[in-house]
């Protein structure tokens, strides 16, 4: 008797033990979907901050594994390594949770406003962007910290390999950037490159996949050749650019990069049951659409047209390569010359909403159209009706394309190619987050011109606050709360002023 008592008495343990990291895993992802300002790319230091180093949740490699998968799908890349670490904590409730948490303060701020945007709605989003200038700066603080810390890390692996991290950091970094530098400088020229953050990574993937599993001379020369070809014929440079020839180094890439990766599988020799892992993807794309299928039920019943909008939503984000800018081209063609949505409510309230809101734009966007459309259709109540159903429809998807790339690399964790990009994607992620923090100083220079404040003082005040910031987190090792309260109170300050 005394022995079953005791066993019970584990098994509860074990139950609140369980219980108690799904709790904490819940209110981490809130919290970061509360601050996630910039969404895509710029929350990658947030989370990893929040749960490998201060909640220890996950390990680190766990979640540079969930960063690379999370980089080479579309959809909302922060609920999708949302999605990787819940589901490493909790199975399949804690891949819903956390997903759900960190999707859910913007997408329900972005209703909440559109639902109470009146007369008075100029001086509530000029409220929002005020604030927003403060976590902007904020924001480029953490970016600059991650890649400090990438550079720190990189240097413990030696010279030879540090200065080629820095190399491939650079790379990335001028590759991608060059339209935001121009800007920034006041420069009227067409930038040569500027390649999307799908390129680059494409590029990046190619040359791990192709290199990865043996370096020789000939690999080395054919790999350069093809980079060049690719770099060239898709430039802005008229004698060198050819549609043609662009399409031809992406043959290339591709089958270059496929020979590669199967070569580095056959190296590593790892053998997996296709059953066992086919039946896990299979429950995993059904729990997917039956979480959508929950969500989207009343509004199904309740409001017409909801099944082609959620058809739409789906579509939308399997097709949002590129981040939050690239998803708004996206939504437009799909939705407001669809017909789905008016063009003056998209890009005269949704949009100035969605982009001084924190989170994925992803799924900003697709809940406020579900708001919007349904408002048109049913009133009020078939708004947040379809609001829920479009939040449903953003999360999901993202979280059922993201979830078999992640599933692949865990189950081929020792091929030699998977090796090599666990060891290159910090230096390649810190190149494209030096590009979203010039990105972000832009966004505070437009905030603060929609302000009728000076470029100058937007200017200063940014750098002055990022480097108070940076030395916080940094230096000091403070908590993300102290820096993250002063940004937002320096922005209304700057509103007073």
């Amino acid at each position: 008797m005394e022995q079953i008592f005791l066993q019970a008495g584990q098994a509860v343990q074990g139950v609140r033990h369980e219980y108690g990291r799904l709790v904490r895993l819940a209110g981490s992802m809130l919290r970061i979907g509360a601050i996630g300002f910039g969404g895509g790319n710029a929350l990658i230091p947030v989370i990893e901050a929040e749960v490998v180093q201060r909640g220890r949740l996950v390990s680190k490699r766990d979640y540079e594994e969930d960063v690379i998968a999370a980089c080479i799908t579309p959809g909302a890349l922060p609920v999708e390594i949302a999605a990787g670490i819940g589901q490493r904590i909790g199975g399949f409730p804690g891949m819903l949770l956390a997903a759900s948490m960190m999707a859910l303060p913007g997408a329900l701020l972005t209703v909440l406003i559109l639902s109470v945007l009146t007369g008075e709605q100029g001086a509530a989003i000029s409220g929002i962007r005020y604030v927003s200038v403060g976590l902007g700066a904020f924001i480029i603080s953490l970016l600059v910290a991650y890649v400090l810390k990438s550079l720190a890390a990189a240097e413990q692996a030696g010279g030879e390999i540090f200065r080629a991290m820095c190399l491939v950091m650079a790379a990335v970094f001028l590759l991608s950037s060059e339209k935001n530098l121009y800007a920034l400088l006041g420069l009227p020229i067409a930038p040569i490159f500027n390649l999307s953050v799908l390129s680059v990574l494409g590029l990046a993937f190619f040359l791990i996949s192709f290199l990865g599993s043996g370096f020789s001379r000939g690999r080395g020369v054919t790999a350069g050749l093809v980079t060049v070809l690719y770099l060239l014929s898709g430039s802005h440079m008229e004698l060198f650019a050819s549609p043609f020839l662009e399409h031809l180094a992406i043959f290339l890439m591709a089958v270059l990069g496929l020979r590669g990766l199967l070569h580095s599988f056959r190296t590593g020799g790892e053998k997996i049951d296709s059953r066992k892992f086919w039946a896990e993807t299979l429950r995993e794309i059904v729990i997917w659409l039956f979480f959508v299928a929950m969500l989207s039920m009343p509004a199904l019943m309740l409001v017409p047209d909801s099944l082609t909008y959620l058809g739409q939503g789906f579509l939308s984000s399997l097709l949002s390569f590129g981040g939050g800018d690239a998803y708004l081209t996206i939504a437009d063609g799909i939705f407001v010359q669809g017909g789905t949505t008016e063009a003056a409510d998209f890009y005269g309230q949704l949009v100035p909403v969605a982009n001084a809101l924190p989170g994925s734009i992803l799924c900003k966007i697709l809940t406020g159209i579900g708001y919007l459309a349904g408002l048109r259709w049913s009133g009020i109540m078939g708004g947040f009706l379809l609001a829920l159903a479009g939040f449903a429809v953003s999360v999901a998807a993202s979280g059922l394309i993201f979830g078999l790339a992640a599933r692949l690399l865990r189950t081929f964790h020792d091929v030699p190619v998977f090796r090599q990009i666990s060891l290159w994607v910090r230096p390649i992620i810190s190149g494209l987050l030096l590009n979203v923090a010039l990105s972000m100083l832009r966004t505070n220079l437009a905030a603060g011109s929609s302000l009728s404040l000076s470029s100058g003082l937007v200017l200063l005040f940014t750098l002055v606050l990022a480097a108070i910031c940076l030395y916080a987190i940094h230096y000091r090792r403070s908590s993300l709360a102290l820096p993250m309260a002063l940004a937002a109170g320096s922005g209304l300050v700057l509103a007073l002023i």
